[in-house]
């Protein structure tokens, strides 16, 4: 074997030694990249689980509350004459203040950190594309149900003594009827997230 032909051999020795080393680098680098990745997807998915099971207590918080505040109301309400009902407020004989549990115009503030967080970081193009059409469709009925929340809030708000005890049940009924129907919707939706994204969970835990 001449001397040509020995170089050649080395030098094509050399260059798959090198070759091969640069795809070892690559190959491991990718591979953790996507472990990276995983983690940082599994991470995102709990942190969302943790913000939905909060906005669901806080839901059945508020349910109670306001499914309570009913009960007062279609009790008392039937008791007052439309001579009541049309009194004004400030010289009614009711008092909303006074209805048993009464703690305010309250609905619940939810959360969505978490969701916005996986969105503005590129991780929720990691999650399955029905899953985030789902949380997508929460967190939206979220924002409805916020906004309405606050729209009550500000209605009471502007009561004065001007207005009739009518316009205050009136206001009191949206928060126990269709606040209140909102939140049993929000509520199942939510139910039935977080046992989707568990089970998601547990299928993008990264090797160790």
């Amino acid at each position: 074997m001449n001397k040509t032909l020995k170089s050649i051999l080395k030098y094509l020795v050399e260059i798959i030694i090198v070759a091969f080393g640069v795809f070892l680098g690559v190959y491991y680098s990718n591979i953790n990249a996507d472990n990276k990745t995983k983690k940082e997807k599994e991470k995102s998915v709990n942190l969302i689980i943790k913000e939905l099971e909060l906005n669901r207590q806080l839901l059945k918080d508020h349910i109670s509350y306001h499914e309570n505040i009913k009960i007062e109301m279609d009790s008392i309400v039937p008791t007052l004459s439309e001579k009541k009902m049309y009194s004004n407020f400030t010289e009614a004989e009711f008092k909303h203040i006074e209805i048993k549990g009464w703690t305010g115009f309250n609905f619940a503030r939810l959360q969505k950190t978490a969701f916005e967080t996986a969105k503005t970081s590129g991780l929720i193009k990691e999650f399955d594309i029905e899953l985030v059409q789902k949380l997508s469709d929460i967190y939206y009925f979220q924002d409805i149900y916020l906004d309405f929340g606050t729209s009550i809030l500000n209605k009471a708000i502007g009561i004065n003594t001007s207005m009739k005890i009518a316009d205050l049940i009136s206001t009191i009924r949206l928060m126990t009827s269709d606040l209140l129907g909102l939140e049993k919707q929000l509520s199942t939706k939510l139910e039935k997230a977080i046992a989707e994204l568990k089970t998601q969970h547990n299928k993008i835990k990264p090797t160790k």
